[in-house]
């Protein structure tokens, strides 16, 4: 049985490594100048300060998915309080039916409970996910622009 709920990443951290090493083997881009070197303390950092937000995906007990957040202020807009994507994935063997849907709903709920009202996925214009997306409610609304220095 697959299940949704909100873990701590000091909880999880040993056993999210492979399914982070795989994510990155997936999708990553420049990998021979940019290694998998997650900032394991800044992210307990962040998240004691109440910034970061993580939904898990697990079938029994294994964990075979993540969505985590960011959540921050919107400087332009007080009256947001956004959640910005910060890393999601789910394991490919259980891409198949609405798994990953039901991640990205069970992150909605989770975040709208903590007070987020705009939530911000990144999709990686080579691994489009947003037909996804888009059966959810979401629209596209930027365009980024990248260049390794």
């Amino acid at each position: 049985m697959i299940t949704f709920q909100v873990e701590k990443i000091k909880d999880i951290k040993a056993e999210a490594l492979p399914l982070l090493q795989a994510h990155w083997e997936e999708i990553a881009l420049n990998k021979d100048s940019v290694p998998l070197d997650p900032d394991w303390d800044g992210y307990v950092n962040v998240e004691a300060a109440g910034l970061l937000h993580i939904i898990t995906a697990r079938d029994d007990s294994k964990l075979i998915g993540y969505a985590a957040y960011f959540i921050t202020p919107n400087l332009h807009y007080r009256s947001l309080r956004e959640a910005n994507s910060d890393i999601f994935y789910l394991s490919p063997e259980h891409r198949k039916g609405l798994t990953g849907l039901k991640l990205m709903k069970a992150a909605e709920v989770e975040l709208k409970a903590i007070g987020v009202n705009k939530i911000i996925n990144k999709v990686k214009k080579h691994f489009d996910l947003g037909p996804l997306f888009e059966r959810i409610g979401y629209k596209a609304f930027e365009t980024h622009y990248a260049k390794l220095v």
